[in-house]
């Protein structure tokens, strides 16, 4: 480990002391017990990284690079949670805007003394109550779809920008002779096309996805350590029980991870295998999850706080004693949060069983196909085939 990476840690641990000293509450205590206070919340904020370094130490493979690896976390922890909020922020104004001016048109009344931009987001200052349906549409719009689009494109730049990955195939830009002939030929306009990468006798094709699966873990525990910790920090106050265990499960939840995990592993199709495999469908089944998830109550980073936060997490403590709810009402509960178990235990099943297919076919294509990439599409094509035949 080089002396830059240990720097970035520090960087990043020093960042989330110096918020667990700004998160004490009430803030009017003495120093004494301000120090006190400011210990046990960094005992709470430590408790969340417990479930990723497991994660870390169950899937990072020995030939991965650990400053790279850092790097990447780095990268996501700072810059991409930055640039995600930033983008949620643009984008969910822009959105609640546009629902604003198709179901509340009278809400623009305010601007001569709201400025636009900042209209949205000053709603109950000004005493507006817009309509429910106004409101369901530009919540499900921004929480729902818009920001896990810009949380898991984010996660993937970022892990592309951070480190060069192993490849067998790399996008190539057609050129305008290419172009012209292309568009004679077929309907559709590509500008890129896929090609092998040339190697010589004595290198080895890539054959092992790990590196894909280690760095956008590192890509998604930074974006998740940097919520999490946030947001543990903020349920701090007198009245906020249960705050050790609440940190504990934040670091369990494992959206975040399951969703690059799947994002990953198309990649890996595409630049291991040579599949085809375009941006949307890259980011399709990943952002579905992550929609499923803000849908149950898991929140995006520009929601910033958050009155009911077990909810995030779809978990409580064992309390059913203190607990109102008549026992229909703690079955549909619990019925509710063991399906999403479930949903979350599949997801799992599916990455591990993917993982492990693209590497047995990552090996295939080096050893009993190798120098036969048409065989081997034909193989893979053959095979989808057959599962769609079974499905149906």
């Amino acid at each position: 480990i080089t002396f830059d990476s240990i720097q970035k840690l520090v960087f990043f641990s020093l960042g989330n002391i110096l918020l667990c000293y700004c998160a004490v509450s009430p803030r009017t205590l003495g120093i004494i017990e301000y120090n006190e206070m400011f210990k046990k919340n960094v005992q709470t904020a430590s408790l969340v990284l417990i479930a990723p370094i497991l994660e870390i130490m169950c899937v990072v493979g020995k030939g991965n690079d650990i400053n790279s690896l850092i790097t990447t976390f780095y990268a996501s922890a700072t810059l991409g949670c930055f640039f995600s909020l930033l983008l949620e922020i643009l984008l969910t104004t822009f959105i609640r805007l546009a629902v604003f001016c198709i179901w509340e048109p009278s809400i623009f009344s305010l601007t001569p003394t709201v400025p636009l931009i900042v209209l949205p987001w000053t709603l109950r200052d000004h005493k507006y109550r817009p309509k429910r349906i106004t409101l369901f549409v530009a919540d499900f719009t921004t929480t729902c779809i818009a920001a896990p689009i810009i949380e898991e494109y984010v996660k993937l730049k970022v892990m592309q920008l951070s480190t060069n990955l192993p490849r067998n195939f790399y996008y190539r830009k057609l050129g305008r002779n290419e172009l012209s002939k292309k568009r004679r030929r077929t309907k559709k306009k590509k500008t890129h096309v896929l090609e092998e990468i040339a190697i010589s006798s004595d290198e080895k094709q890539v054959s092992s996805i790990n590196s894909y699966v280690s760095h956008m873990l590192a890509a998604s525990l930074g974006l998740k350590l940097s919520d999490s910790i946030k947001r543990t920090m903020m349920y701090t106050k007198k009245g906020d029980v249960h705050k050790q265990f609440y940190a504990l499960m934040r670091g369990f939840y494992p959206v975040h991870e399951l969703c690059g995990t799947m994002t990953a592993l198309e990649l890996a199709k595409r630049n291991v295998l040579g599949l085809n495999t375009p941006l949307w469908r890259m980011l399709l089944p990943s952002v579905f999850i992550h929609s499923m998830a803000n849908l149950k109550g898991m929140k995006p980073l520009f929601k910033w706080n958050s009155k009911t936060p077990w909810t995030e997490i779809q978990l409580a403590p064992f309390n059913l004693a203190n607990d109102s709810s008549t026992l229909s009402q703690m079955f549909t509960k619990g019925f509710a949060k063991f399906m999403w178990f479930v949903v979350l235990s599949r997801v799992f099943g599916y990455c591990v069983k993917n993982y492990y297919m693209i590497s047995r076919l990552a090996i295939k294509r080096t050893t009993i196909f190798a120098g036969k990439n048409a065989a081997f599409n034909a193989e893979i094509a053959a095979a989808d085939a057959l599962r769609r035949t079974k499905k149906d």
